[in-house]
């Protein structure tokens, strides 16, 4: 026997035992097995069960949440700066025009007269070229800002309108208006 005769038979060994494994791999999927005879069957109906079945023994669980929920919580004392205040955020709404013009002094003006007259609104000066426009409120909807808009034209500005614009959702607190003259203290 030559070296090429053991080659060969090496390679017909390799190939025999890779057809065995893969015919013994594969086999399971093609035979079909009877069905177990030891495997229970059931011959009861679906309603028997359904007879049976008291979904009250299955609360036991539920009650226990329920008595949790309904207990007194205690009163936590929180200082006010442990809490999250929310970020100001700008989504489409409505506020009040109530003055444009050309003259960046009367817009001026008139910002500041609101200012002093409503504190506690939020008074914003647009510029759109050429034209300055003095706008009040953020209104996250047409309905609050119709309702504002008739005590702004009572209040003399006859030219008050609702216009759409981008607003503050949860706006912060307007913060006190600063003195008029600011002391220093010379020591």
């Amino acid at each position: 026997m030559g070296c090429g005769d053991e080659a060969m038979i090496r390679r017909r060994a390799i190939l025999t035992s890779l057809f065995v494994f893969v015919i013994a791999g594969t086999l399971p999927a093609f035979v079909q097995t009877a069905p177990d005879s030891a495997a229970p069957t059931r011959k009861e109906k679906l309603s028997t069960f359904e007879k049976s079945f008291k979904p009250s023994e299955f609360d036991a669980d539920i009650d226990l949440v329920h008595k949790k929920e309904n207990q007194p919580r205690p009163i936590v004392d929180v200082p006010v700066e442990s809490f999250t205040i929310a970020e100001p955020e700008t989504v489409q709404g409505f506020r009040i025009q109530v003055f444009a013009s050309n003259n960046y002094d009367e817009a001026v003006s008139v910002r500041n007269s609101i200012n002093l007259g409503l504190p506690a609104q939020w008074v914003y000066m647009v510029y759109d070229a050429p034209t300055y426009k003095v706008r009040v409120g953020d209104y996250t909807n047409r309905a609050d800002a119709n309702l504002a808009v008739d005590g702004f034209i009572e209040k003399g500005y006859k030219g008050a309108w609702v216009v759409p614009d981008r607003v503050l959702a949860n706006p912060p607190a307007k913060p006190a208006s600063p003195p008029d003259s600011i002391q220093t203290d010379k020591n």
